[in-house]
């Protein structure tokens, strides 16, 4: 499963924190374990699949910006996309 170009998140657990980013760095996956959510200045959210390396799935919201997804996967995260969902509180939300 391919990194989505454009993903909104909603979470639980706000341990996300958007950061300064620049326009040169790609939106959706990027290595290690973190993610850009690329919203065109809306200010959604979306809820992304997080892949671990046994290929475990968890759910996770996040901003606009860029977001660390690995602090609450025990294992090392591979990969991460939209899943579809939108408009949810950024934060952790369990195993998919």
């Amino acid at each position: 499963m391919g990194s989505a170009v454009f993903a909104l998140g909603v979470g639980v657990s706000a341990e996300a924190s958007a950061t300064t980013v620049s326009a040169r760095m790609p939106c959706g996956y990027i290595d290690p374990g973190m993610y850009r959510h690329c919203d065109g200045g809306s200010g959604s959210t979306v809820m992304l699949d997080v892949q671990d390396i046994f290929r475990n799935l968890f759910r996770y919201c996040v901003g606009p910006g860029i977001t660390n997804v690995q602090p609450v996967v025990r294992l090392r995260v591979i990969d991460a996309w939209w899943n579809g969902g939108v408009g949810c509180q950024p934060g952790y939300y369990g195993p998919a």
